[in-house]
């Protein structure tokens, strides 16, 4: 069985766009795709406790189950435990082709405010953005400005978070706003094992300086579904 292509969707750039544009709610899930060995996820780890895949059913889909930290604590866990939240065929959204869940209507040729008004509506019923789609080209758009990178490396706080992390660096330069102090902890531990560098990190902007660095960044959470080579 030949494995599907992955399309991964590029950022908005805030302009308008020419066309006939398909909208899709995007989730805040995991994305599983379906390969011979089973569902694996986009940095090519089993995803556990999904159904399996049938004959007809699409092997490129969005896995949701409540909010993200649930959906990844069902799809990571391999011994199920009392409190895994469970996972069922209704959790599963086809992305290629298309839930008929998460079509949205079209929009044709839509100025910036069209697609911002869009956006605004998908977010007061609590989805995390919108796609929109022509053909292979997908766009996603979201509320604010995010970017998913490895850690490149770390540095212990001062003060009140010596013993803790203080901050990361990333390609795009240092984050160390937005962990709380059980964050801090766990990352903290996580470096001093060995396992920090590399893991998947989620951080939103102001904006890019015009070298590409982050200008007032603020750290989100981690993205352990995530490939660093599937990050954008």
């Amino acid at each position: 069985m030949t494995a599907p292509t992955i399309n991964n969707p590029r950022s908005w750039n805030g302009k308008g766009l020419v066309g006939d544009w398909a909208v899709s709610l995007k989730l805040d899930g995991v994305r599983a795709i379906w390969r011979d060995i089973g569902w694996m996820s986009r940095a090519n780890k089993p995803l556990h406790n999904l159904p399996p895949w049938r004959d007809g059913q699409p092997r490129d889909c969005e896995v949701f189950v409540n909010n993200l930290r649930d959906t990844i604590r069902a799809t990571r866990t391999k011994c199920l435990k009392q409190d895994t939240p469970s996972i069922t065929p209704r959790h599963l959204y086809g992305l290629a082709p298309l839930d008929p869940r998460l079509h949205w209507g079209t929009l044709t040729n839509p100025t910036p405010a069209d697609i911002r008004a869009v956006l605004r509506r998908a977010n007061a019923l609590n989805f995390e953005g919108i796609v929109l789609r022509k053909g292979d080209d997908w766009i996603k758009v979201k509320p604010f400005e995010t970017h998913d990178l490895p850690i490149t490396g770390f540095s212990e706080g001062t003060g009140k978070h010596r013993g803790q992390l203080g901050f990361v660096t990333t390609a795009r330069g240092a984050v160390g706003a937005g962990f709380t102090d059980s964050d801090r902890e766990v990352l903290w531990a996580e470096a001093n094992a060995g396992r920090l560098v590399g893991q998947v990190i989620e951080v939103t902007c102001m904006q890019l300086t015009d070298h590409g660095n982050f200008r007032h960044p603020v750290f989100i959470r981690m993205r352990p579904d995530k490939l660093i080579d599937s990050t954008a």
